[in-house]
């Protein structure tokens, strides 16, 4: 463990994407130097997240989520769903995702109908509840869908993922059991609203992440992120909240700890 800052946990990040583009032992070596104890690498099917599980069984401070993204063309049917349900018994396996609504529709970008987002979404809620498991939501212009999902599955609990709503939506998600995961877009110069939820949401309201190898934070904005930049995104949130960056990284850690039941030596906030 890192005898540095106090310790960040990155909670959203795919692993296997860096691995593809043969970056996944630079991104673990600068996550250590970082002080980013704890990775999250999240899956986005069946398929993704059994390789997100085998890299975290090699590797000691890197946790996994079983998820069904919502640009998958079909939903999960009975086999798949039995096969992401068996993942999730695994030690290391800590929520599902990365699930949810997308209505950004584009070539290129996606084009999967709603009914068909909104049967897989029910699906992977069902099965975090079964499970026990908190859920890692995508949500892009899609607020009020992802809000109405989620209460038709009551005890849900989990991430807004990549949060990209003002303050007002972020009280909404805390009324359902949702937190708020600030990525590197909260250093963006046109974020105002995101920046807003930053600032006014409680300490233990909210965790920090990169989406690696996706929204580096400014100054790297560009370049592929890497999950030792969950320290730019935290700093910035401090910054915003007139908190020190050692604060808020004990906090959110913290909280990222109690949310996805992960345990580890270092006491988090011993430094804070």
């Amino acid at each position: 463990m890192s005898d540095g800052p106090a310790a960040l946990v990155d909670t959203h990040c795919h692993l296997v994407l860096l691995e593809e583009r043969g970056l996944l032992q630079r991104a673990l070596e600068g996550a250590a130097t970082a002080g980013v104890d704890e990775i999250v690498s999240v899956g986005l099917n069946l398929d993704d997240s059994d390789r997100n599980r085998q890299i975290a069984e090699q590797h000691p401070g890197v946790y996994f989520t079983c998820g069904w993204h919502p640009h998958e063309h079909s939903a999960p049917d009975a086999r798949q769903l039995d096969a992401l349900g068996e993942l999730l018994r695994h030690p290391k396996a800590v929520a599902v995702g990365e699930v949810g609504l997308d209505l950004f529709f584009r070539p290129g970008y996606h084009e999967v109908a709603l009914d068909v987002q909104q049967r897989s979404f029910r699906a992977m809620l069902e099965l975090a509840r079964d499970a026990g498991k908190p859920v890692l939501i995508h949500d892009r212009d899609a607020h009020e869908e992802v809000l109405a999902a989620v209460s038709g599955v009551p005890g849900t609990r989990g991430v807004m993922h990549c949060f990209s709503g003002d303050a007002a939506f972020a009280r909404r998600c805390a009324e359902q059991g949702l937190i708020a995961s600030f990525s590197g877009i909260v250093t963006f110069p046109r974020a105002e609203g995101i920046q807003d939820a930053a600032r006014s949401v409680a300490q233990a309201g909210f965790v920090v992440e990169t989406d690696s190898p996706f929204l580096s934070p400014v100054p790297e904005r560009g370049k592929p992120n890497l999950p030792e930049r969950v320290a730019i995104t935290a700093a910035a949130v401090a910054r915003l909240r007139g908190e020190s960056a050692e604060e808020v990284r004990a906090a959110t850690t913290r909280t990222a700890h109690r949310l996805l039941g992960i345990t580890t030596t270092r006491a988090a906030g011993a430094r804070a």
